[in-house]
């Protein structure tokens, strides 16, 4: 009877094993949950491309015109520089939405090719629809693109946020209710249907004006940050602001020749 008695107990203390197991690391203490990212690495860790980079904070004094060992991304030629950060005072949302109608720059490639980074190109920025002033700059299609945060560290999207950016611009449609020049390109006042869709056949020419003109919309403030977040079903927020434009390219220009 008491051999009967221990197998039971021991029997006993087997099965209740497991559960007082578990309750022992359900009771045990937790480490706290690591902090929240700031800003600048949210944006990495959803913007992360194929080879896993990241935005990083490039060290202190980079510059949001010339980050360290990049290119410019907008240097002046002539004229009064008002590109710069020309959309940055705009309501975003209704640009967004092309639901604004001026200002309006069209973009004139004076010095460009494939064999050259680098391109110039001549701004026409309309205020009305005869209202218009001039200005020509330089600005390189390998640039850092680059945001400073509210502590002065510069941020530098990643490949997959300029790619995300690129496709922002070609997937651009100007409405059919809008003015527009349609298939044919000018400098204004009005856009053609397809803002940043240009019809070249050399190889590579258009990708690369893609670049530029990128360089162009971040430094004028009329593609930001918020711009390059996928919305809730993965695919970007549509883009209809066509007040920014590729107008052609300056046959005397030409430096693949």
């Amino acid at each position: 009877m008491k051999l009967a008695l221990n197998g039971f107990a021991a029997l006993a203390a087997l099965a209740l094993a497991p559960s007082v197991t578990g309750w022992a690391q359900s009771a045990a203490p937790t480490e706290p949950a690591p902090a929240r990212p700031g800003f600048f690495r949210q944006l990495g860790s959803s913007l992360k491309d194929a080879g896993g980079q990241m935005i990083g904070v490039k060290p202190t004094g980079a510059s949001g015109n010339k980050s360290s060992g990049s290119q410019a991304i907008y240097t002046p030629v002539s004229g009064a520089g008002k590109l710069p950060a020309l959309f940055k005072t705009d309501n975003h949302q209704l640009a967004q939405q092309g639901r604004l109608d001026w200002p309006r720059v069209a973009l004139t490639f004076q010095e460009w090719g494939t064999s050259i980074s680098c391109w110039t190109v001549e701004a026409r920025i309309w205020t009305s629809p005869s209202t218009s002033t001039t200005e020509t700059f330089r600005t390189c299609a390998n640039a850092a693109v680059t945001e400073t945060d509210d502590l002065g560290d510069t941020a530098e999207l990643n490949t997959s946020a300029l790619w995300k950016g690129r496709d922002t611009l070609v997937g651009i449609r100007v409405p059919a209710s809008k003015p527009n020049t349609g298939a044919s390109r000018s400098a204004g006042p009005n856009p053609p249907s397809q803002p940043f869709v240009v019809n070249v056949s050399r190889p590579g020419l258009s990708d690369r004006a893609v670049d530029v003109a990128l360089r162009v919309a971040w430094v004028s403030g009329f593609i930001q940050t918020s711009d390059l977040h996928p919305g809730p079903s993965g695919i970007l927020t549509p883009f209809k602001d066509g007040r920014l434009w590729i107008a052609g390219f300056q046959p005397d220009g030409n430096r693949d020749r």
